[in-house]
C-alpha cells in the first residue's frame, strides 16, 4: 500500500475538474489520488467520488477521500484522510476498515494519531499557497523530528516540488504529497511523471549506497 504513496496527488478544483486532473496524474505514473473538495454539496462530492473510484480502479491506484468518511464508505474508497479538527481517528477506525491518514503538524500530534493511523500527512513543510488555512511551515528539521519520533509512515506535504523533493525524501519520509506541483502547470501529466521519476531515481541511489 505505502509503495503507491511515493508520489501522492491531491486534486483541487481550482486547477480543473477532479477527474481530469486525476487521469493526467495517473497517466504520469502517480498511484495515489486524494479527492479534496470543500465547497460542493455532499451529493456532488459523492458523484465525483464515484467517478474517481472507477478511474483509480482502471489504473490500479488508491483513492483517498479527504474528510468525508461517509463518502469514502459509500464509494468503497481505499482510504480516508482526516485533519486535527475532524473526527478522532479511533472513532473513524470503528466504522472504516480501509486506510486512515491523519494530518500532523507536531511530534505530539503525530504520536497521538499513530495508534490508529496507517500513515501521517505531515506539514506544511514549506510555505504553500494552495491551502489557505495552512499552519506555519515546519521546515526540513521539523519534518525530520516527526519522522524520527513515529513508527507510522509519513507523507510530507506543503510546498513540495521538483526543486526540493529529494531534500524532503532524505528525511526518511515514505512519500511526498503535492497539489500545485502537478496540477498548477500546463502539462499535468508531464509534471506528475517528473516527480515520479525523481522519487524512483532517489530510491535507486539509496539502493546503490547500501
Amino acid at each position: 500500500m505505502i509503495e503507491k504513496m511515493r508520489v501522492y496527488f491531491i486534486t483541487d478544483s481550482r486547477f480543473g475538474k477532479h477527474e481530469e486532473l486525476a487521469i493526467k496524474a495517473l497517466e504520469g505514473g502517480v498511484r495515489t489520488v486524494q479527492l479534496r473538495e470543500k465547497k460542493r454539496s455532499a451529493r456532488e462530492i459523492y458523484e465525483t467520488a464515484k467517478r474517481m473510484r472507477a478511474i483509480t480502479h482502471d489504473y490500479d491506484a488508491l483513492l483517498i477521500i479527504n474528510d468525508r468518511v461517509d463518502i469514502a464508505l459509500a464509494v468503497n474508497a481505499d482510504g480516508v484522510h482526516i485533519g486535527q479538527e475532524d473526527l478522532p481517528p479511533e472513532s473513524v477506525r470503528d466504522v472504516f476498515d480501509g486506510i486512515i491518514g491523519v494530518s500532523a503538524h507536531t511530534v505530539e500530534e503525530a504520536l497521538r494519531a499513530e495508534m490508529c493511523a496507517d500513515y501521517l500527512g505531515v506539514g506544511p513543510v514549506f510555505m504553500t499557497r494552495t491551502k489557505r488555512d495552512a499552519r506555519e511551515p515546519i521546515g526540513i528539521e521539523g519534518l525530520k523530528r516527526i519522522v524520527d519520533a513515529t513508527k507510522v509512515p509519513v507523507i510530507a506535504v506543503g510546498g513540495i516540488d521538483e526543486s526540493n523533493a529529494v531534500e524532503v525524501l532524505r528525511t526518511g519520509v515514505a512519500g511526498i504529497a503535492v497539489v500545485s506541483a502537478i496540477a498548477g502547470g500546463k502539462d499535468v501529466e508531464g509534471a506528475a511523471r517528473t516527480l515520479v521519476n525523481v522519487s524512483a531515481n532517489y530510491d535507486y541511489e539509496v539502493v546503490r549506497k547500501n
